[in-house]
C-alpha cells in the first residue's frame, strides 16, 4: 500500500513471473520476470529471438565495407607538393619554422 496526497491509498496487485512453470511475483512494477534467470529460460521469449535472428540479413564485415587507400611511394613528399602553394603558415611567422 502506498499512500499519496489527501490521505487517500493506492495498491497495486502482485505481477507474477512472466514465464510458464515460473509463479513467483515480481519484484519490480515494471519488470516482466522475476529474475534474469527466469528471463533466460522462458521458451516464448526464446522463440522470439530465434525469429528476428532469421529475419536479419547476416553479411561479413568483409562485404559490408569497401575502403581502398591509394598511397604514394613517398608520401611526405606528395604532400609537400600539394602544399606548396598553399599559406598554412602566415608569412610573417615563416621565419620561427623550423627547418
Amino acid at each position: 500500500m502506498l499512500e499519496v496526497a489527501h490521505g487517500l491509498k493506492q495498491t497495486a496487485p502482485p505481477r507474477i513471473c512472466a514465464r510458464p512453470g515460473c509463479s513467483a511475483s515480481v519484484k519490480k512494477t515494471t519488470a516482466k520476470y522475476c529474475s534474469i534467470s527466469c528471463c533466460a529460460l522462458d521458451p516464448s521469449r526464446q522463440e522470439r529471438l530465434r525469429r528476428q535472428a532469421r529475419r536479419a540479413p547476416i553479411v561479413p564485415l568483409a562485404h559490408q565495407l569497401s575502403i581502398i587507400f591509394q598511397v604514394h611511394p613517398d608520401i611526405e613528399a606528395s604532400l609537400d607538393e600539394r602544399t606548396l602553394g598553399r599559406d598554412d603558415i602566415p608569412a610573417g611567422l615563416q621565419r620561427l619554422r623550423a627547418v
